[in-house]
C-alpha cells in the first residue's frame, strides 16, 4: 500500500495567518474608528475656531488669537506634536462679488493637523495616524449700496420689447447727464450717437442690450432688480395710508406751494398747468392712474425734504401692480417731468411703475436729482440737463455678516 506524506503542522500555519487577519481587522475597527472620531472632532473644532475668528474681526479683536483660543478650548493647543493649528487671514476686496453687496471683508482659513498613537495597528508596523481638516469663513463688512450703481436715470421695465430708457424721438431733445449714467432693468435705446452726453467716466448699464450710445463703458449687468419684489422693497413707507404714525399732510384745495412736510397727493392731475414749488417738502402720490402733462405751462421747482425718512425725495409715486407699458398708454401712471419758468428742482423722483417723459427747461444748472421710472424717455424740444445727486435713503443696507463656506 502507498502511504501519503504527513500533513502535520499545516493547521498551525493556517491558524497563524488567521490570527494576523484577525489582528488586522481589529486594528481597522479600533484604530480606524479612533481616527474617524478624531477627524470629526477636529473638524468641529476647526469650524468653531473659524467662526470665532470671523466674529473677532467684526468686534475689532485679534483674529488669529480668537481662532487659536477657541481651538485650544476644544483640545487643540497647537503644541507641535499631537496637533498643529494654522490660521490664515486674507482680504476680500470690495467689488469682488464674494460678500453681499460687493462689500469688503476677510476670508479666514483654519487648518488643524493631528497625530494619534495607534494600538493594534502597531502590530502591523503603523505607529501613528494623521488627520488634516480645514474650515473657511467669510466675514463681510456692513455696506450701503446704490441699487443702480450711481445712475442719474434708472428704468425698471424688465421687458426688452419696449426699452426702459429711450432717449426719445424728438429731433430737438438732447440729454446731458452729469455725475451719473443710465441704468436699465431691460434694454436702453438712443436714437443716435449724439442724443445722450455723459461724463467721461459714466455710461450705460443694462440687463439687456444698449443701442446707439457712444460711451465706452456700457455693459450688461447681472444686477437685475426683481420685478416687482425688488421695487417694492425700496419703496419708503406710505405716510398716507391711514395707519398709526402717518406723517402725510393733506394739501388745501388748489395748493401749489408745499413747505416743510410730506404731502399726500391723491389727484396728481390737479397739478396740471400749475407751477409747483416745494420748500423742504416731499410729494407722496397715492394715485394709481394719472396723466400729468403740464399742457401749455407749469412745472416743478424747489427743494426736497432735508431730514427724516423722506429726506432727499422730491416726489414718491406709489407702486401700481399694472405698470405703464408706453408713454401714450391709458389708465396707467404717466407724467411729463420738467422744471418750471422759475428755475429747477432737486431731489429724487421715485416712480417705479410710471412712464416719465423728461422735458428740459434749458437750464444748464439742470435738475439735481435721480429719476427712477418704469419707462423713461424725452420727446420735448428743450435740452434735458440732469445733475445726479445721490439719495442715501434709497441705498440698500447690507449688514455685517459671517458665513462658514467650507
Amino acid at each position: 500500500m502507498k502511504k501519503n506524506k504527513s500533513e502535520k503542522g499545516q493547521a498551525l500555519i493556517l491558524t497563524a495567518f488567521g490570527i494576523i487577519a484577525l489582528v488586522g481587522f481589529t486594528a481597522l475597527a479600533i484604530d480606524g474608528g479612533r481616527s474617524f472620531d478624531e477627524k470629526r472632532h477636529s473638524q468641529n473644532a476647526a469650524d468653531t475656531a473659524a467662526l470665532a475668528a470671523a466674529l473677532a474681526y467684526h468686534n475689532n479683536e485679534n483674529i488669529v488669537d480668537a481662532a487659536q483660543t477657541r481651538a485650544a478650548s476644544n483640545g487643540y493647543d497647537n503644541n507641535g506634536t499631537s496637533n498643529n493649528v494654522t490660521v490664515t487671514v486674507t482680504d476680500i476686496a470690495a467689488g469682488s462679488g464674494i460678500c453681499p453687496g460687493n462689500a469688503a471683508g476677510k476670508e479666514i482659513t483654519v487648518v488643524i493637523d493631528t497625530t494619534i498613537d495607534t494600538t493594534f495597528t502597531r502590530v502591523l508596523g503603523r505607529q501613528t495616524m494623521q488627520n488634516s481638516v480645514i474650515a473657511v469663513t467669510h466675514s463681510c463688512n456692513h455696506i450701503l449700496v446704490d441699487p443702480f450703481n450711481g445712475a442719474a436715470v434708472a428704468g425698471m421695465n424688465p421687458n426688452t420689447s419696449s426699452c426702459a430708457f429711450d432717449s426719445g424721438q424728438s429731433n430737438a431733445a438732447h440729454w446731458t447727464l452729469k455725475n451719473g449714467g443710465i441704468f436699465s432693468n431691460g434694454c436702453a435705446y438712443s436714437k443716435n450717437g449724439n442724443s445722450v452726453t455723459l461724463d467721461s467716466d459714466q455710461c450705460v448699464e443694462t440687463v439687456g442690450t444698449a443701442s446707439n450710445f457712444t460711451c465706452m463703458q456700457q455693459h450688461q449687468t447681472t444686477k437685475v432688480i426683481p420685478w416687482p419684489s425688488g421695487v417694492i422693497s425700496m419703496m419708503p413707507e406710505n405716510p398716507c395710508d391711514g395707519t398709526p404714525g402717518d406723517v402725510g399732510l393733506t394739501p388745501t384745495p388748489n395748493q401749489t406751494t408745499f413747505t416743510d412736510g410730506v404731502y399726500c397727493i391723491s389727484d396728481l392731475d390737479s397739478l396740471d398747468k400749475k407751477d409747483i414749488v416745494l420748500n423742504n417738502a416731499t410729494l407722496y402720490v397715492t394715485d394709481m392712474v394719472f396723466d400729468l402733462r403740464f399742457a401749455g405751462s407749469g412745472g416743478f421747482n424747489g427743494t426736497a425734504t432735508a431730514t427724516g425718512p423722506y429726506a432727499g425725495y422730491y416726489m414718491i409715486v406709489a407702486y401700481n401692480p399694472t405698470p405703464c407699458p408706453v408713454f401714450n398708454a391709458k389708465n396707467v401712471q404717466t407724467m411729463v417731468l420738467r422744471g418750471n419758468s422759475g428755475g429747477t428742482f432737486s431731489g429724487t423722483i421715485l416712480a417705479p411703475s410710471a412712464c416719465i417723459d423728461v422735458r428740459g427747461n434749458g437750464e444748464p444748472s439742470g435738475i439735481n436729482t435721480q429719476i427712477i421710472g418704469y419707462n423713461v424717455t424725452s420727446n420735448g424740444n428743450g435740452e434735458v440737463y440732469i445733475n445726479y445727486t445721490p439719495n442715501p435713503d434709497l441705498f440698500l443696507p447690507f449688514d455685517d455678516s459671517l458665513s462658514l463656506v467650507k
